[in-house]
């Protein structure tokens, strides 16, 4: 009787947490390189033609240190700001990346394709609205946080970074183009203390930027944008990202109520399946525990969806199934 009840509270669990879509999450890169590296120039651009395969999903900042070399007029630029993101995730060389907070290990890549392909088709408790006005030259950016989930525990902290698209400066390593540079941090470089609301609350913040004309490339007040992300103060995660390119996003409740349904073998090996008789299934989603997507994947073989499992590390999922007449919720168990 105790685990039928336990199951009961899981699928109840279940349908609450996942009858409704969550945000996307943007994947966040933090870029550390300087404009004399020559190491930074010949890995730069592997790095940028990767990025640039998936314009909606990635947000890049780059960041200028001192090192290795402080003549880097791009770092001279915001010395003390460039310096202090550099020191926070403890960079003392170029290139390196920062993944959604996490510090790419050094490999022959400046960033593995798998890495960042391991880290898209996530979502997230929150979502980052960013609107931007004013005239030269001061710009206003408008931030607002809303949560549509569980947000892990811990102490969290705003960043808005002031970036420009595009400098256009001729650098001793060679580079002419540098991309999303960081120009300034929004209040300031250490960021502003958030408390995120509970679920179906938001809380909004207002900065102002002035620009200020840098010395060594012609810069352009109309290319400057503001990048906003939320990080854990004690783990570095980056929760979300926002801009003001990106779609606001909507929650939605499902089109009818969640209905439990039956995966079997159940724990599953190999593949697992489900009965859904007269049903067209558009979708079928696996969701770990703590709501991260791991896999899409299914096969419809009449009545029945084949779920291939092998993939899966043994544990406990969600199998959200989509179809034309409303969503399934099941558990998975992966032996």
């Amino acid at each position: 009787m105790k685990k039928l009840t336990l199951l009961f509270a899981f699928v109840c669990g279940a349908l609450t947490v996942f009858g409704q879509a969550l945000p996307k999450k943007y994947v966040l890169l933090e870029h550390f390189t300087n404009s004399r590296c020559s190491i930074c120039a010949s890995r730069n651009p592997a790095f940028y033609s990767l990025i640039n395969n998936y314009p909606d999903d990635v947000r890049h900042l780059s960041i200028h240190p001192s090192v290795p070399y402080s003549n880097c007029l791009i770092y001279q630029a915001n010395t003390t700001e460039n310096n202090t993101r550099t020191a926070y995730y403890g960079v003392n060389g170029t290139p390196r990346v920062a993944l959604n907070g996490d510090l790419v290990p050094v490999s022959s890549a400046l960033l593995p394709a798998a890495t960042l392909q391991g880290a898209l088709g996530q979502t997230s408790p929150v979502a980052i609205t960013v609107q931007e006005s004013g005239t030269f030259p001061t710009k206003t950016a408008n931030v607002t946080v809303t949560t549509y989930g569980d947000v892990p525990a811990g102490s969290y902290k705003l960043y808005a970074a002031v970036a420009e698209s595009t400098v256009n400066y001729s650098s001793p390593n060679g580079e002419s183009k540098h991309h999303d540079v960081f120009r300034a941090m929004l209040p300031n470089v250490n960021g502003e203390n958030i408390t995120l609301p509970p679920a179906g609350g938001s809380v909004s913040f207002t900065y102002n930027y002035t620009y200020s004309a840098p010395n060594g490339w012609t810069s352009n007040f109309d290319s400057l944008y503001v990048l906003a992300f939320v990080q854990n103060t004690e783990t570095k995660a980056v929760l979300n990202t926002g801009t003001r390119f990106d779609p606001t996003f909507v929650s939605a409740p499902e089109a009818a109520a969640p209905r439990s349904v039956l995966i079997q073998p159940n724990p599953a090996t190999e593949a697992a399946w489900a009965s859904l008789p007269g049903q067209e299934v558009d979708r079928v989603e696996v969701f770990s525990l703590g709501g991260q997507l791991v896999r899409t994947a299914f096969e419809l073989q009449n009545d029945l969806v084949r779920i291939p499992v092998d993939a899966l590390a043994p544990g406990i999922y969600v199998v959200k199934i989509t179809g034309k007449d409303g969503l399934y919720v099941g558990k998975l168990v992966k032996e």
